[in-house]
């Protein structure tokens, strides 16, 4: 200090820049923790979604194999109602159904002897023609099917199909 007049330069330090910079320090290492323990997370929960389609596509092509679709299928409900058609997709909720037709009992009229036997004859409708102009594919839950079965080409059933689609 040559010259009286000169003070001394001292380093500053602030103690406000210290321990904003220790701030940064630990929530850098908090935020380091987060991401080290979210990593294994993520990977637990994509293995577990993974599994979880998996399963459910498994079981679907299990319930698919059932199906013949070169065939028409019968689909029995618990209203009692039997839609035959052509099984599109089928799985743990829901199955979808097309090209469909449903039977329908017919009006006869009362016979002259009440001893005779009364049949009512059944005729087989192709849904679509009906007043709320239905399209002919039916998605119906799995909840209110008692059972689907795989129809045979010489079937009645089938037989009624073949002649109506000829027409």
């Amino acid at each position: 200090m040559d010259n009286p007049s000169q003070v001394p330069i001292r380093k500053a330090t602030s103690t406000h820049s210290n321990s904003t910079i220790t701030s940064m320090n630990r929530s850098s290492k908090s935020s380091s923790k987060i991401f080290k323990m979210g990593i294994p997370l993520l990977v637990v929960i994509a293995l577990v979604a993974i599994g979880y389609f998996s399963v459910k596509q498994i079981n679907h092509n299990q319930l698919m194999s059932s199906v013949n679709s070169n065939q028409f299928q019968a689909v029995f409900l618990t209203n009692g109602q039997a839609y035959f058609g052509k099984i599109k997709d089928i799985n743990s909720d829901f199955l979808k159904i097309s090209d469909i037709y449903y039977l329908q009992a017919g009006q006869v009229a009362q016979p002259k002897d009440s001893s005779a036997a009364q049949s009512s004859p059944l005729s087989l409708v192709k849904l679509g023609s009906e007043i709320h102009g239905p399209e002919d594919q039916m998605t119906i839950s799995r909840s209110q099917i008692l059972f689907y079965e795989n129809l045979k080409s010489n079937g009645q059933v089938v037989k009624a199909i073949q002649k109506n689609k000829g027409n």
